[in-house]
């Protein structure tokens, strides 16, 4: 769930770096953008990471497994209740789990850590899995790094299917701005921008 896996990320990086890369931007969806997250908040090599853009990304699990039985029909409370129980040995053992899994708490430190690094969010406001609404309060209680781009369409990580011209133009601009070519990107870069 995002909580281990991270460290594939960092392991990249570091091949990354073994080879003479410097720094690079990290695409993620779903729970790749989960995974690219907890790297940037977490790995010694963050620093290498000069952005994110995340796809429909996994934020807060509660949210998620709220949204997941909703559509199955099933009661919201069910997905706050499996995510108390994958705390527990025996539960998180059934659901496949090496071990007990709190997912609340690093739930809460991607939302209050601060972010040193342009992101741009991609996501469906329709999406069924994994709540828009999620991404919306991420992007505002981060509003200085954050970008937030809205599509409308159906399912979850649809966002390029549905629109590829505008997922290309918004991954396209928000690049540029952030990593522009030549002096002025450099300079940019120089500054902490």
């Amino acid at each position: 769930m995002g909580e281990s896996e991270w460290r594939d990320l960092e392991a990249a990086l570091r091949f990354v770096v073994e080879r003479g890369g410097t720094e690079c931007v990290v695409f993620g969806w779903s729970l790749g953008a989960t995974m690219a997250l907890n790297t940037v908040q977490r790995s010694s090599l963050a620093e290498k990471i000069k952005g994110l853009v995340m796809v429909s990304p996994v934020l807060v699990w509660e949210d998620v497994l709220r949204a997941n039985a909703r559509h199955q029909r099933c009661p919201q409370l069910l997905g706050s209740l499996i995510a108390r129980l994958l705390a527990l040995r025996g539960f998180s053992r059934l659901a496949g789990l090496e071990g007990p899994l709190e997912v609340r708490g690093p739930d809460r430190v991607r939302f209050q850590s601060a972010l040193h690094l342009p992101v741009l969010i991609l996501h469906n406001r329709n999406d069924w899995s994994v709540p828009f609404e999620t991404s919306a309060r991420f992007a505002q209680a981060h509003k200085d790094r954050i970008e937030l781009v809205e599509f409308d369409c159906s399912g979850h990580t649809q966002e390029w299917n549905s629109d590829p011209v505008g997922w290309n133009l918004a991954v396209r601009r928000w690049f540029e701005y952030w990593f522009p070519p030549g002096p002025a990107g450099e300079q940019a870069a120089a500054n902490g921008e």
